[in-house]
């Protein structure tokens, strides 16, 4: 699957009266000095090319569009970019913009808001202002199921670090960025002791799927209602059915 986006567009104009060019004629024939600028700076920009191979396919982004761009990092949306969808049969997926802005100072493959507003980094590269030729990035495995994914898309994108965070947490749970993994993963849970929060390649035995979908748990607050994206929910429990890693 290939994506391709040129940013350069013009159009020129013919003169198509006669006389005119009679009078450019007469105008050059007259005129000795040089009727060029001396210098003349081409305004189309590098092209950058990359070809990408996604792991974990099962977890390909719907809700959350997935893009391609160029950003400026003083600006929270790209100057340009490709939208990627779901290649076929996890083909490889070859990707491509022309004529780079000279405002750009990065290169992102990112799940974004309906805003353009980039919620989750899966690879970027810094654009050296040096660099005057084409920029070509070999392939690259990218990994749909990361941790990371995980905690910036659900723990932090809902808020649950609120409540989750200091010293104990609420539920003896801390779901900061450098304590959630070992919090949840093979602990029991503070409530149900019975049952760990969660249980690696087991879905129906993990607690923390049922507190995002069980109605009838008993708990100061519900959380059913707290993910409202069905790439979330997807996420969370293929990520406990491969393993939790």
């Amino acid at each position: 699957m290939t994506y391709s986006l040129n940013q350069s567009k013009k159009n020129f104009k013919c003169l198509k009266n006669p006389c005119l060019w009679i009078g450019l004629l007469f105008l050059a024939a007259c005129d000795s000095g040089d009727i060029y600028p001396k210098e003349y700076t081409h305004d189309a920009g590098i092209t950058v090319e990359a070809t990408f191979v996604f792991e974990n396919p099962n977890v390909f982004p719907n809700d959350y569009p997935l893009i391609f761009g160029v950003f400026n990092d003083e600006q929270p949306t790209p100057l340009t970019s490709v939208r990627i969808i779901k290649p076929k049969n996890n083909n490889p997926v070859n990707v491509s913009i022309e004529n780079i802005s000279a405002e750009a100072t990065s290169i992102r493959l990112c799940l974004t808001n309906l805003g353009r507003q980039p919620v989750f980094v899966l690879f970027e590269m810094k654009i050296d202002k040096n660099n005057t030729d084409n920029i070509v990035i070999p392939e690259s495995k990218i990994d749909l199921m990361t941790y990371d994914r995980i905690q910036k898309l659900i723990f932090e994108q809902y808020t649950c670090v609120a409540c989750h965070q200091g010293t104990v947490g609420a539920g003896n749970l801390l779901l900061t960025a450098e304590r959630s993994y070992n919090d949840l993963v093979n602990k029991a849970s503070h409530k149900f002791p019975n049952k760990n929060r969660v249980s690696p390649f087991e879905i129906n035995n993990s607690f923390l799927l049922d507190v995002v979908t069980d109605n009838t748990l008993e708990l100061t607050q519900p959380h059913t209602s707290f993910i409202t994206r069905n790439d979330d929910f997807t996420l969370l429990e293929e990520w406990i059915k491969n393993g939790a890693k």
